[in-house]
């Protein structure tokens, strides 16, 4: 029997597999459940880290699921699952950080792909690179061989965004965070019946990264409080259910925090085509290596907003449809099965038990 540890779960208690958990919206955190399950079949207990110190369980592994500092050093092996970019989560570009890890297990491909020792590979040695992809839980609402709301008749919403209102933590003109509002100010000014924001943080204006960019945010929060007015108008609040949301409308914004990271691919390209909605994508570079580009729509081929707006508003029922079908037929084939909770647990679960000389 193998005693792991979850490192960077901040609530503990094992909330990281409690399906009813306030923090598993969407059932995000179904991958870890069948983390754990997949771990349970091979003679392998997970517990959040606090957990096993209150059992006075010494664990054999330390399973790190966000870029926090070390606090589990000579304790075991020690395990990153790098989910984030540098843009977002610095420490994932600390090459000091990285080397302290016995496993690192990452999507990105320029770390995979780089020669032993150079700069993109940050120096880290190949055998302990595991390649894994952002795992995607299936909406319990979802029906396989089923398109919900097919069609344009039943989704009154033409087009949507859902995101967080958040900033780079680095200077990097790489990030999108920025792009997602000049989408949303572009549709309210121009196509404001046709757009709804939803999401967390819209009730204030665009966060901003660095100290000159606080300074503007809290410059732009004085006009829309002294005039009583919005800081986005399209906005309409949080969403119980992205799938609920998305599969009221045709279409989606969805771009990735940031873009040209090549293997970068995260939830939000999925999201749309579980609910039968069309995304408008823009993020990694090799997209249409993983999903066919006749399941979306490429944000890279327009010049302008109003350039995509005109395709959108001039897009058949048919072609519409197409792009609903060849979704579903994305979901159904073993192309999508690597982007499962179940293969990225297994993924995991495989390197570790081959690090232990498991059977």
């Amino acid at each position: 029997m193998l005693n792991g540890s979850i490192v960077g779960w901040e609530v503990g208690g094992d909330d990281l597999f409690n399906p009813q958990s306030p923090r598993n919206r969407d059932d995000c955190l179904a991958p870890f459940r069948d983390l754990r399950l997949q771990a349970q079949a091979c003679g392998i207990e997970l517990h959040t880290l606090d957990v096993n110190q209150s059992l006075g369980v010494v664990a054999d592994f330390n399973l790190y699921i966000e870029s926090v500092p070390m606090i589990t050093r000579d304790q075991g092996k020690n395990y990153l699952i790098r989910f984030e970019t540098e843009l977002t989560v610095q420490l994932n570009a600390d090459a000091a950080y990285l080397q302290q890890f016995d496993g690192i297990f990452t999507w990105d491909k320029n770390l995979l792909e780089a020669e032993l020792h150079s700069y993109a590979g940050l120096g880290i040695s190949k055998s302990k690179l595991h390649a894994i992809a952002i795992p995607n839980p299936i909406p319990v609402e979802f029906k396989a061989n089923h398109i919900v709301n097919l069609g344009f008749s039943a989704r009154p919403h033409f087009c949507t965004l859902i995101a967080s209102n958040r900033h780079a933590n680095c200077a990097d003109n790489r990030e999108l965070y920025s792009e997602r509002v000049k989408a949303i100010r572009w549709f309210e000014a121009n196509a404001p019946r046709d757009f709804v924001l939803y999401g967390n943080g819209w009730k204030v204006p665009q966060k901003r990264f660095g100290v000159i960019g606080k300074m503007r945010y809290r410059l732009a929060k004085v006009l829309p409080f002294l005039f009583r007015r919005p800081a986005f108008p399209s906005y309409d609040g949080p969403v119980k259910s992205k799938f609920t949301a998305l599969s009221q409308a045709r279409f989606s914004i969805c771009f990735e925090n940031a873009r040209d990271i090549r293997g970068y691919l995260t939830e939000k390209i999925f999201d749309c085509l579980f609910a039968g909605c069309v995304p408008i994508y823009w993020g990694d570079p090799e997209v249409e290596k993983v999903i066919p580009k006749n399941c979306f729509i490429d944000f890279r081929q327009f010049q302008s907003y109003q350039a995509l707006y005109n395709y959108l508003k001039n897009l058949s029922a048919q072609d519409y449809q197409a792009y609903q079908l060849a979704g579903q037929q994305f979901l159904a084939s073993p192309q999508f099965q690597v982007f499962s909770s179940a293969t990225f647990a297994k993924q995991i679960i495989d390197s570790i038990k081959h690090d232990f000389a498991l059977t």
